[in-house]
């Protein structure tokens, strides 16, 4: 089994599009070098790169969608975006924004069935703001997935997951009334799942449907994109823990703005290409930064992190899940976009994708 692994993480396939001879061939071989060296460096199964480029995209692929298999992913291949689903989500308030049907200063309880008194912190209220430029200052999760205890026979990820997939917009909302900010909110940003679902549950709220629903009219379908909550599970990548522990899919309707989204390599990088085009007065919204550092040098827009880059702005933002990990990439003035997609939670995956998509722009947009 390892040795079919081996051999088939050591074959790349590349997906051009008709009409790109304008891209060097040195372009490809050196996005597929890349992309062979983080799958070897980090103990990777499989990585799928796309590349958007002038409105010109590319895709490259190595490893395997299975560590028992020997299936080559491809642009279509279905991953777990992680943390990059609430850019979506953030992308949706900034829609309802525009729209006038809701306000950034708007409290969030104005958004909830019930008062909550401990969503005040030092006389300020957690806002819309608040949630989408992460300074809520509201803890990382609920449920308290340091509790979850391992099953005889049973992988730890997979136990938490379950807890996750039974977890209801019920049960979270009656957590809440115990959960209060750590700080006032608005001050420094920090890492909130829980911010995130509580925005998905306000959005339900401000336009009255589902959330999948509303991700499907408001995204996926203009964009031409497959559902990312209920992919076509014949195209789904297996993930995988550090350990190489093979997971399920992970399907649970609370954690779809956190971790259980999924999209390929081609869905996420239509998304990309329409952010860093930037025409949609939603998207110009969303990249705003509504939070920076003293020196202004780096900030935070609607979970986008922001900061220059040799090719002009960036934008991105990465994430992992119990089994995979991914990144998107944003470079507005360059014209450049840029999505990763693993199928295993590696040692500092988004530390080393982010290096790596950062490669990838420098090959896009070389030094004058």
């Amino acid at each position: 089994m390892k040795s079919r692994h081996r051999l088939a993480a050591a074959f790349v396939t590349f997906f051009p599009l008709a009409g790109l001879a304008a891209v060097p061939p040195t372009f490809d071989a050196a996005v597929q070098d890349l992309a062979r060296g983080w799958l070897a460096d980090n103990g990777g199964v499989g990585l799928s790169i796309g590349v958007y480029e002038d409105g010109q995209r590319r895709y490259y692929n190595v490893g395997t969608s299975r560590v028992d298999g020997d299936k080559v992913p491809t642009k279509d291949t279905v991953y777990e975006i992680g943390s990059i689903a609430k850019t979506f989500a953030a992308q949706l308030l900034a829609r309802a924004v525009v729209e006038g049907r809701a306000s950034l200063d708007d409290e969030v309880t104005k958004y909830l069935a019930q008062p909550y008194p401990n969503f005040t912190r030092d006389g300020e209220p957690i806002r819309l703001l608040h949630l989408v430029n992460m300074t809520s200052q509201l803890v990382d999760n609920i449920p308290d997935m340091t509790q979850v205890r391992t099953v005889p026979g049973t992988p730890l990820p997979v136990t938490k997951m379950e807890v996750f997939t039974k977890y209801s917009r019920e049960e979270m909302l009656r957590q809440l009334h115990r959960v209060a900010p750590r700080a006032a909110p608005g001050g420094d940003p920090g890492q909130s799942n829980v911010a995130a679902m509580l925005l998905m549950v306000v959005l339900e709220k401000i336009y009255d449907e589902p959330f999948d629903t509303l991700l499907a009219r408001e995204i996926e379908k203009p964009l031409r994109m497959a559902s990312g909550t209920a992919p076509p599970a014949k195209l789904l990548a297996r993930g995988y823990t550090r350990a190489n522990e093979e997971l399920p899919p992970f399907e649970a309707p609370m954690a779809w703005v956190t971790g259980s989204l999924r999209y390929s390599a081609r869905d996420l990088l239509e998304y990309a290409a329409w952010q860093v085009a930037e025409r949609d007065a939603s998207v110009k919204i969303a990249h705003r930064p509504t939070w920076a550092t003293p020196d202004q040098k780096q900030g935070i827009a609607f979970y986008w992190l922001t900061g220059d880059s040799p090719h002009g702005r960036r934008l991105f933002y990465s994430g992992v899940t119990f089994g995979f990990a991914g990144m998107c990439d944003l470079y507005p003035d360059a014209r450049v976009a840029i999505v990763l997609l693993a199928n295993k939670d590696a040692q500092r995956a988004q530390e080393t994708l982010r290096a790596l998509s950062a490669k990838i722009a420098a090959l896009a947009r070389p030094p004058d």
